[in-house]
């Protein structure tokens, strides 16, 4: 079989990888994009194999040095998303802030399941902490991100008076910028130190925006229980630092 046939079939089976990822599989939208850009690249490799022109030549190399940046380019963000992915050795502090997920209906996602689960084990390692639990609604919720973790907390034995709600946050920035004035309203120190809840992949971003708010952040990692789920948030995550490093959107 020829070269350019094989790079065809590759660009077929990516296509229908990415049919899988998007309609039958739960939560891996981001890989199936990323598997119709591969099939698409693999299509332009084939196309050129075929024309053999000395412009196709040229067109093939361009793509190569593109890909190649942005593999270097890549792999600078991904890096510090897996080696940040851990909690601090210290997790003392006043307050934390536990990062909504989706929610299906009333009930809450695995992400979020996570997330509630590693912040009941914080809140019972530091009997005087206090959680800020930040979520808005969005769609498909029927209540916000952040009543369903006040539910979920509150049912295993958490005292509601260490929970306080922040609904409106609809982004990770707005979930930390929001969650330091309830912070501010309570007397806390918004500047200080203050423990962020969330999944591994998300702790590096947050860090940043976290940093660039003036807050000293200290990490508490909830722990994926789908490995693959996480390679797949991790690879996206990547492209939301540098979304962040060069346009300030988190």
């Amino acid at each position: 079989m020829t070269r350019p046939k094989l790079l065809f079939l590759g660009s077929l089976g990516c296509l229908f990888l990415a049919f899988l990822l998007r309609f039958v599989a739960v939560g891996f939208q981001f890989s199936a994009l990323l598997f119709v850009c591969l099939a698409a690249v693999l299509a332009f490799y084939g196309l050129m194999d075929r024309w053999k022109t000395k412009a196709a030549k040229l067109l093939a190399v361009a793509m190569t040095a593109v890909l190649t940046v942005g593999l270097v380019l890549f792999t600078v963000a991904e890096v510090p998303v897996w080696r940040d992915g851990r909690s601090d050795e210290d997790t003392d502090a006043p307050y934390l802030i536990v990062f909504g997920a989706a929610v299906h209906g009333t009930t809450p996602s695995l992400a979020m399941t996570e997330r509630t689960d590693a912040a009941l084990a914080w809140l019972t390692d530091h009997p005087d902490g206090v959680a800020i639990l930040s979520g808005g609604q969005g769609d498909g919720e029927d209540i916000s991100e952040a009543e369903a973790m006040y539910d979920w907390l509150t049912a295993r034995g958490v005292a509601p008076e260490r929970l306080f709600m922040e609904t409106l946050s609809t982004s990770s920035y707005e979930n930390l910028l929001f969650s330091m004035r309830v912070i501010a309203e309570r007397g806390g120190d918004p500047n200080g130190r203050v423990a962020l809840c969330s999944t591994e992949y998300h702790l590096c971003r947050l860090c940043y925006m976290a940093r660039s708010l003036g807050v000293t952040p200290v990490r508490v990692a909830a722990h994926s229980t789908h490995p693959a789920l996480r390679l797949n948030f991790a690879v996206r995550e990547a492209f939301a630092l540098w979304s962040l490093w060069l346009f300030g959107v988190g």
